[in-house]
């Protein structure tokens, strides 16, 4: 192997236009030819910020103050167009629907093939090498939009090794996806180490990555850490501060008395009913012979694999899918998206303004606040989630993981019977999830 650093950071410092803090400051480290650097910490702790300032994206796209040095392949990528750099380094986003952007599956491989100019001949054998690769080859002609979730992250990881960079950049790849689609993604990512690509990885869950991974960058308060591996990281921080910050660690380091149970009180009261339901869509079958019933009180979980019709359960629920066949009671009257709370898997998708504080503000205008009372109810409600300080950022510039705590915070003054939650604690770090949970 290649001893020599292919990435090196030295006192990065990255700060957003109009923020007075910086992100990350004073950020150091390096990796060589078929390493794997985890990045760990907080949600909201910069982490995305770092991967955007490596690739690129800061300040090319996304303006901000950036002060230290990035070397890429002894390239500043500040300097070098993103064309240039995409051929070495190549980025994949939490969020699979941000990155496709062609009817098929062949034909989001072919895009960033062509729009780099390599020949139809580098073109084709290419598709054929990361089909076969990832897993997609019988899926090659399918369209994008009906894939799983976990299938478009595949393709979104074989559309960037089409390109075959030395460096991947991975944000938090695996936060829409199943376990199982999971481990087929890590697994293939091992297969790209053993290739010699370097890899700087995002991810909560430590399990999914311990076996691979060669160090650590823990970012806390802007500033970082290299350590050799979790067990060097627990000794340095600590069990509880990283339990506190939200690290999801592997089992072998909890206890029965990490987590607290949660009482919640269930009445004989059925707010949810479901006879005999089938659901079909485009003509297909989803879902069938679904029978279930939920008391007021119960908290229920729908679990299943990418694809098997979670979503399209609770859509029905909702009101927005009807069923092809079956009943449906929702406390005890046909489903109606008035009697529900449904947030969606993708926070964006929710969003109506672009500021937090507004994206809250606007729940109250439509229960009847004016608008001083709707702007003083939504700053109490930040700052009794802890998140006061979110209330100026734009909706889009905050991370992925307090997009969705702002989507659920947004819906929390409806204070409806029932809420349908599709993937609640998705970008979340193991402390905001189970905030999520208990509220």
């Amino acid at each position: 192997m290649n001893t020599a650093d292919v990435l090196t950071v030295e006192n990065l410092t990255v700060r957003y236009l109009r923020e007075k803090k910086p992100v990350i400051k004073n950020i150091s480290f390096s990796i060589k030819r078929g390493e794997v650097l985890l990045v760990l910490g907080p949600t909201g702790g910069g982490k995305s910020t770092l991967l955007y300032a490596i690739s690129g994206v800061i300040p090319n796209l996304i303006p901000a103050h950036v002060e230290g040095k990035i070397r890429v392949l002894g390239q500043d990528p500040s300097k070098e167009s993103l064309s240039r750099l995409s051929r070495r380094l190549g980025l994949v986003l939490q969020d699979p629907e941000a990155q496709t952007i062609m009817f098929t599956v062949e034909e989001e491989l072919m895009f960033p093939l062509e729009n780099l100019r390599f020949d139809v001949k580098t073109i084709m054998e290419r598709i054929n090498t990361v089909l076969e690769k990832t897993g997609l080859k019988e899926y090659r002609k399918y369209e994008v939009d009906i894939l799983s979730t976990g299938l478009k992250q595949r393709l979104a990881l074989a559309s960037i090794m089409a390109i075959e960079p030395d460096i991947m950049l991975l944000d938090e790849p695996t936060a829409h996806i199943d376990p199982y689609s999971s481990y087929i993604f890590y697994r293939i990512v091992k297969e790209l180490k053993d290739e010699g690509k370097s890899i700087i990885l995002v991810e909560h869950r430590l399990e999914y990555v311990e076996e691979i991974i060669d160090k650590i960058l823990y970012i806390d308060n802007g500033h970082g850490i290299v350590v050799r591996s979790i067990e060097e990281l627990v000794k340095m921080k600590g069990l509880n501060d990283l339990i506190k910050a939200g690290i999801w660690l592997p089992t072998r380091f909890l206890n029965s008395e990490t987590l607290s149970e949660t009482q919640t009180r269930v009445s004989e009261e059925t707010i949810i009913e479901a006879n005999n339901v089938e659901v079909k869509l485009d003509g297909n079958t989803i879902l069938e012979d679904i029978n279930i019933t939920v008391k007021k009180g119960e908290m229920v979980v729908l679990i299943g694999k990418n694809g098997s019709g979670k979503t399209t359960l609770l859509k029905t629920f909702a009101g927005i899918i009807p069923p092809y066949k079956g009943e449906i009671k929702i406390m005890g009257s046909p489903p109606s998206p008035n009697k529900v709370v449904f947030v969606t898997q993708i926070p964006e998708h929710m969003f109506v303004e672009r500021k937090v504080l507004d994206e809250i503000a606007i729940t109250y205008r439509l229960l009847g606040y004016d608008k001083q009372e709707s702007i003083q109810l939504s700053k109490m409600l930040l700052q009794q989630e802890g998140l006061i300080h979110l209330a100026e950022k734009s909706l889009y510039k905050i991370s992925q993981g307090e997009k969705r705590l702002i989507s659920l915070l947004a819906v929390k003054p409806l204070n409806r019977e029932i809420f349908l939650l599709d993937e609640p604690t998705f970008g979340l770090d193991m402390k905001y999830s189970l905030t999520v949970l208990k509220s």
